[in-house]
């Protein structure tokens, strides 16, 4: 009879090796929307193929993460990580080889996108089977912070090749930085791998982890689908902020990505206070009043008529936007106990979320180009179909929340 371990004692060099792996999967995505507007204009690529960019990767997450999660228990993790390591590097190729083509762009997305897949159910995997019970709420908060920083640094990133380029292509930049990162991340894992392996080991036990019951399953299904409502409107705003900010607010480019950092850290904070909250109010009374939060933001960003109140709209976005990860995360092991903490859970979690995320930036540039013209002239609209969206998430989120409540 296998049994699942757990961590007496939190360990955090394997925690904090887990968070630069999930860091790794969101910079892979979230490094595009900072340069997406330069390369608008340089390529003139469609809407719905600038969408595809973002959205192949939860294509692919969609039909592999289950996969992975479950394979990732029973096999060498290190293999994994370096072999995702070696994609990124692939993907690197065509884009910066090809960028006027729009399909060999998406193509090394894909590329990209395999890699993001397994980094992304290692990541928050390795965080939370490395700590503690007492330290499960803070290794969730952390999980959750891997997509807001992977936004931040490809923000960052761009920004401080636009002060030190010299030339005209700063997107290229991002793309460097990224090869240099996994190759970071390469060594690391191989450099952990030389000793016992256990801060690597996703597996509880000899042969693998015990298969989840038909419960979990049902339970797992449930958090996935709130996750995947939530992923699709927040992925749309991720995705199109730097345009929006640039065709609709009239910002420069510069502008446009500060605010699109400062957005990025707002969820990031949140993302650790979200920890703190959970101490005071249960997961799922904060879960439903974060995303009833998130559509009332989305219905009054239209209106915001100065620099101020969209400043506000932005901050308070990304403010909800950043709990409602960490409950989402903090909710396998909180249900299922520690068995819900391995890949296999994190794999059904991703699932939701890459279906979401598959949706969000495509939706977007296909009604919008469909309705609005072909170039950009629709971004605002997008905050009014994000508002709808969002008040789907907020009302499958409270459904969810309330079974979750209940099932506890």
């Amino acid at each position: 009879m296998q049994t699942e371990t757990t961590a007496i004692k939190s360990d955090w060099t394997g925690i904090w090796f887990g968070l630069g792996i999930a860091l790794l999967a969101a910079y892979q995505q979230f490094k595009l929307p900072p340069v997406l507007p330069e390369m608008l204009d340089r390529f003139d690529y469609t809407a719905v193929m600038a969408g595809s960019f973002m959205s192949v990767f939860a294509a692919i997450g969609l039909v592999s993460s289950l996969k992975i999660g479950q394979a990732m228990q029973r096999q060498s993790t290190p293999a994994w990580l370096i072999g995702a390591c070696a994609l990124i590097g692939l993907g690197a190729v065509p884009i910066l080889v090809f960028p006027e083509n729009g399909w060999a762009v998406l193509s090394g997305r894909a590329l990209e996108g395999v890699a993001m897949a397994i980094l992304a159910v290692a990541g928050p995997t390795l965080m939370t089977r490395n700590a503690a019970p007492r330290h499960v709420p803070i290794a969730a908060a952390l999980a959750a912070t891997w997509v807001p920083l992977g936004g931040l640094l490809g923000a960052t990133v761009a920004r401080a090749a636009e002060e030190a380029s010299t030339g005209d292509d700063i997107w290229p930049s991002v793309w460097w930085i990224g090869l240099l990162f996994a190759g970071g991340m390469a060594l690391w894992t191989a450099f952990l791998a030389r000793g016992d392996g256990r801060r690597l080991a996703l597996p509880t036990a000899k042969g693998g982890a015990p298969d989840l019951t038909a419960a979990d399953r049902r339970a797992l299904i449930l958090v996935a689908v709130c996750f995947c409502f939530w992923a699709l409107q927040n992925i749309a705003v991720f995705s199109w902020l730097p345009e929006y900010l640039k065709t609709a607010r009239g910002l420069s480019d510069a502008a446009s990505k500060e605010l699109y950092g400062l957005t990025a850290i707002m969820v990031a904070i949140f993302n650790l206070l979200a920890a703190v909250f959970l101490r005071y109010v249960p997961i799922a009374l904060l879960l439903a009043i974060v995303l009833a939060g998130q559509a009332l933001v989305l219905a009054v960003g239209p209106l915001a008529a100065t620099d101020w109140t969209g400043l506000l709209v932005l901050i308070a976005y990304g403010a909800f936007a950043g709990v409602t990860p960490t409950c989402l995360f903090g909710l396998p092991g909180l249900l299922l106990g520690p068995g819900g903490r391995g890949p296999a859970a994190f794999g059904f979690m991703l699932a939701g979320r890459n279906l979401g995320v598959l949706c969000g930036p495509l939706l977007v540039g296909w009604i919008g180009a469909s309705t609005l013209g072909d170039r950009f002239d629709w971004v605002p609209d997008a905050w009014t179909l994000g508002w709808w969206v969002a008040a789907a998430s907020a009302s499958c989120g409270l459904i969810a929340a309330l079974a979750i409540h209940k099932k506890r």
